[in-house]
């Protein structure tokens, strides 16, 4: 059965291993530390306080009843531009893979750009990946396999700090939706990254707000990010997006979503040097554009999350309840959804879960900063014919001491009806499902960051 390959990534920036069709393995891009959403980290800081005899006093500059504070430049001369990127490679080792039970690859994973500025009041990011060239855009696939093939842009936005803890973002940025910027800590990601929950960069504005105890963040998205460069009709891009779909989809639609209006809030109960626990509710309604008909339907997502810590211990968790009507001129309990140069099956109404549990090793392992991790993830759909799909990833992400731009994620994952993990699952995985039978991969992804 003809399909693309997407793009799979495992540890050090990880990829996770997807088996298509034909039995290509496809991941999604995760970022690291190293190479986070530039959008956080531009938005304004939270206010600071210090603590003096178990009160917390905040700290203020003396000032006269007549002093008048200072006027805020409207753009700032304290900017700083900088240029950097990544450049990653994967070695996978493929089981349940098709007529070879086996197999092993070792090849060219990620070629990433990335231009920041950032000053007082001004700020905003670009960065752009390029894929192509390695087994998993291979020429079985349709592809004449060199670097660059495919590519797209990942974020492109450009922002205001309105005071401290205000700010206004505009261009392709973060949808915030749940437990923002990722899930979990799995380079592959959870099952929500191909469902189009997880880590979703549309074109739009987003106002943000963050302080000691809340954050708040209320987007409008027009639209999509735009299909790039790639041999598919519509999924050359990183975010799972609706799509028009490719012809090897069976009961493949045509449909682009549009006017979404995503709302996030976050509260952060306790906070100290020991633990904390910080818990959210998200919302996101949209208009589902059927590109047959001209029919409009709409999607809506509710979720609540939460994340703690205890020590050097971590603990995410976040369950989303999906509801797509699409007024599509075929079957409405499926639509089609794609990225990653490559289109698939969702199943439109159902139940999503993730959770996750890691540890920060104290001591360092050769040289590495290691952090074990566990996530599981599980999307429950609510037609009885169809399968559930499940996804377990067992990691470990390695930092380099001497360098920490060098970073290594290495990932065994286990799958069932899972569209990036085993031969047979891609097209209808998170739809009517595979042959619910559990399958394997193990994943290395080296990359450095510069």
């Amino acid at each position: 059965m003809p399909h693309r390959g997407l793009l799979a990534v495992a540890l050090a920036g990880t990829s996770l291993a997807a088996f298509a069709a034909t039995g290509v393995v496809h991941a999604q891009t995760r970022q690291t530390t190293v190479d986070a959403d530039d959008a956080k980290a531009s938005q304004p800081k939270k206010t600071r306080k210090r603590v003096q005899a178990g009160k917390a006093v905040v700290a203020e500059p003396a000032q006269t009843p007549a002093a008048q504070p200072a006027k805020r430049p409207l753009i700032s001369n304290d900017g700083k531009l900088t240029l950097g990127g990544a450049i990653r490679a994967r070695f996978d080792t493929r089981f349940n893979s098709g007529p070879s039970f086996q197999s092993s690859h070792f090849s060219f994973d990620t070629l990433a750009f990335k231009l920041k500025y950032d000053s007082s009041t001004v700020f905003g990011a670009a960065q752009w990946r390029f894929y192509g060239g390695s087994f998993i855009y291979g020429k079985k696939n349709g592809y004449d396999k060199y670097p660059g093939e495919v590519q797209f842009p990942m974020w492109a936005y450009a922002g205001y700090k309105i005071t401290g803890q205000d700010s206004v973002v505009a261009g392709i940025n973060q949808a915030p939706f749940g437990l923002t910027p990722y899930y979990g800590t799995s380079f592959i990601e959870s099952l929500g990254f191909a469902q189009g929950l997880e880590e979703v960069y549309n074109l739009g504005v987003k106002y943000s707000h963050a302080d000691d105890r809340w954050t708040w963040d209320l987007g409008f998205y027009p639209t999509a990010a735009p299909d790039a460069i790639g041999i598919s009709r519509d999924s050359a891009r990183y975010s799972a997006n609706m799509v028009k779909a490719d012809s090897y989809v069976p009961n493949g639609s045509d449909n682009h979503e549009r006017n979404m209006v995503v709302g996030r809030v976050e509260h952060t109960f306790f906070k100290n040097d020991v633990a904390s626990f910080t818990g959210g509710l998200s919302a996101w309604w949209s208009q589902v554009h059927n590109l047959d008909n001209g029919r409009d339907g709409h999607k809506n997502l509710e979720a609540v999350h939460f994340s703690a810590t205890w020590n050097n211990w971590g603990f995410k968790g976040i369950y989303v309840r999906q509801d797509i009507k699409a007024k599509n001129p075929g079957r409405d309990d499926m639509i089609t959804i794609g990225g990653y140069d490559a289109s698939y099956n969702l199943a439109t109404r159902g139940n999503f879960f993730s959770g996750e549990v890691n540890y920060k090793l104290q001591q360092p392992v050769g040289g590495f900063d290691l952090m074990p991790y566990l996530n599981y993830s599980a999307f429950v759909k609510d037609k009885d014919a169809f399968k559930t799909s499940e996804r377990y990833i067992l990691g470990v992400a390695w930092t380099w001491k001497k360098d920490p731009r060098l970073v290594i994620y290495s990932e065994g994952i286990l799958g069932r009806n899972d569209p990036y993990v085993g031969a047979g699952q891609f097209t209808g995985g998170l739809a009517q499902g595979g042959d619910d039978k559990w399958k394997k991969a193990v994943i290395v992804n080296v990359g450095f960051y510069f």
